[in-house]
């Protein structure tokens, strides 16, 4: 059973372990960084995982799959990094052009690489100096040269720019999947082709034909990246030992206090965002352990996604709420730990199943897993390691998962 800073018959909050503890080094307790970038899902997970470290080797099982996420991590940061790049390419071609009316054809993209070859050529015979002048050169022409081999037949090359970014996410998240593949036994296709199923098969007698629109989207990188990268969450999941939740958020909160106290946390997906943002937030409680904090009337919803962990719940006078830890305000080392309450009602509005459907869809029902939890037993396991308690213990092998049918593991 975890371990809790309340426990009543009304409120649970669960006591979440403090920082990061790797196998391979585990008489280091180090700090947790909050997120960096687009990366809230694999950050939340971070709690329900052992990290083992480049003291192990890239051929261990656990490890590979480690630097697997590792790299996918830090790959979705540079591809957000390299967005203004695209921006001021397609500003600069304009000018070579001379026109910003016409369509940027492939004849054109072709004049203009001839042109950076010279002024490359016409820079390197300067001083180094010019060196940051060429890089940028150099990648104006790798993103040329994409557009001509034409991968996507794109026509039109501002349209290519535009959509550049969706799909370099696109090639990360298959080129992730296929380095998982001799563990998983699935290729990029299977993986994507089961995450479509699943979320189809959630939403039961939709209102809004759920199905058909969602397979029309699958040829628009604009919403074929966010749900490549949703199914490479639920396998890093799988990966990582989680098994989808039993609960089911339109139970009463009572339900979700059960399920916390027998198996801890809960990763959970919103959309509009439920944010963490301690600076326009009232601080309700401060005690020696923890901080909780609720939002003002003020603030304004938040476009987009995110991922956190259900921490808590509470039934205040048949009032419900949840407590809520984000991976954008990591808990110090020592010292109360910053949670961020929220109406009961809220989370309703704004969570996700794990394949991406609003609970809010128009339909007879939508079904879970609406979050994903540790194996029962195995966030104590962890909880114990990173708070030096217990050495490393191995996790039991989990039963088949709803994150991937079928299992991996």
């Amino acid at each position: 059973m975890p371990k809790f800073l309340v426990k009543t018959s009304g409120f649970v909050l669960i006591d979440l372990h403090r920082g990061k503890r790797y196998v391979g080094a585990p008489q280091v307790h180090r700090m947790q960084a909050p997120q960096k970038g687009d990366t809230c899902g694999l950050y939340a997970f971070n709690p329900l995982r052992f990290r083992f470290g480049n003291q192990y080797l890239a051929t261990n099982r656990d490890r590979h799959i480690e630097l697997v996420f590792s790299t996918y991590r830090r790959a979705i940061n540079k591809i957000d990094a390299n967005k203004p790049i695209c921006e001021l390419l397609l500003e600069e071609i304009r000018d070579f052009l001379a026109s910003d009316l016409k369509k940027i054809t492939v004849a054109d993209v072709k004049n203009y690489l001839l042109e950076l070859e010279k002024n490359l050529a016409a820079f390197k015979k300067l001083s180094s100096d010019t060196v940051e002048t060429q890089n940028q050169i150099q990648q104006y022409k790798e993103i040329c040269q994409e557009f001509l081999d034409n991968d996507y037949e794109y026509d039109d090359f501002e349209e290519f720019l535009i959509q550049k970014a969706n799909i370099d996410l696109i090639k990360l998240a298959q080129r992730t999947i296929a380095s998982l593949s001799f563990i998983t036994a699935f290729e990029p296709k299977e993986v994507l082709n089961n995450y479509v199923n699943e979320s189809i098969k959630s939403v039961v007698n939709s209102r809004d034909n759920y199905g058909s629109m969602l397979r029309l989207t699958l040829d628009n990188p604009e919403f074929l990246a966010p749900i490549y990268h949703q199914a490479v969450l639920n396998l890093a999941a799988s990966c990582f030992q989680l098994e989808g939740s039993d609960w089911d958020p339109t139970k009463p909160i009572e339900a979700l206090m059960e399920t916390l106290e027998e198996f801890g946390p809960q990763v959970i997906y919103t959309e509009p965002c439920v944010l963490f943002d301690s600076s326009n937030c009232k601080l309700e409680v401060e005690s020696d352990t923890y901080k909780i904090y609720s939002a003002g009337k003020s603030i304004d919803e938040k476009e987009g996604c995110h991922s956190l962990l259900i921490a808590g719940a509470e039934n205040c006078d048949g009032e419900p709420f949840v407590y809520l830890s984000d991976p954008n305000v990591p808990a110090p080392l020592k010292g109360p730990s910053p949670l961020y309450k929220i109406p009961y009602s809220e989370l309703l509005m704004k969570i996700h199943n794990i394949y991406g459907v609003s609970l809010q869809e128009d339909a007879d029902k939508i079904k879970g897993p609406f979050s994903f939890q540790a194996k029962k037993g195995n966030f104590d396991r962890l909880y114990d390691f990173v708070n030096g308690h217990q050495p490393y213990q191995p996790l039991d092998n989990p039963n088949k998962t709803r994150a991937m049918r079928p299992s991996i593991i």
